[in-house]
């Protein structure tokens, strides 16, 4: 199947904000110092987390997404509910027929395609932003 990324013209609400590289570091300190101020106060942050040695993906209400200089916003679509994709881009064939085409191949769902770097992403494991899960992202990082 061939395919090449387009613009988006319908442009859904972010649910997830996506860094990739140094961007991603810049995100993870964001929401690192997010879940350390909500840890004093006995509160949790809003969002969900995975992430992989080039790659951090929060998701959660759009209105609580974090910002950070470079970093791009993710959500699914109607027509294809498992696989997230850019706000500002898609792929230019249906999407329901490229969701089925992935899923034969990957049976996680949901899904994070990506076009650059060029990736598929399982989102299935997405885990609550809170210290613990980043000291384990930032460890990860570390020892890479």
């Amino acid at each position: 199947m061939r395919w090449r990324w387009r613009e988006e013209t319908d442009v859904p609400s972010a649910t997830g904000v996506v860094g990739c590289g140094a961007v991603a570091r810049a995100l993870f300190a964001k929401a690192h110092a997010a879940a350390i101020a909500c840890e004093g106060r006995q509160a949790t942050v809003p969002w969900q987390v995975t992430a992989h040695q080039d790659l951090l993906l929060l998701t959660g209400p759009a209105d609580a997404l974090p910002w950070v200089a470079g970093a791009r916003y993710a959500a699914p679509r109607a027509d294809a509910p498992t696989l997230w994709l850019p706000t500002l881009q898609r792929p230019d064939i249906a999407l329901d027929l490229l969701a089925a085409a992935i899923a034969r191949r990957y049976p996680q769902k949901p899904l994070l395609l990506w076009p650059d770097p060029a990736q598929l992403v399982p989102l299935h494991r997405l885990l609550p932003a809170d210290t613990a899960v980043l000291a384990r992202i930032a460890a990860h990082w570390d020892a890479s």
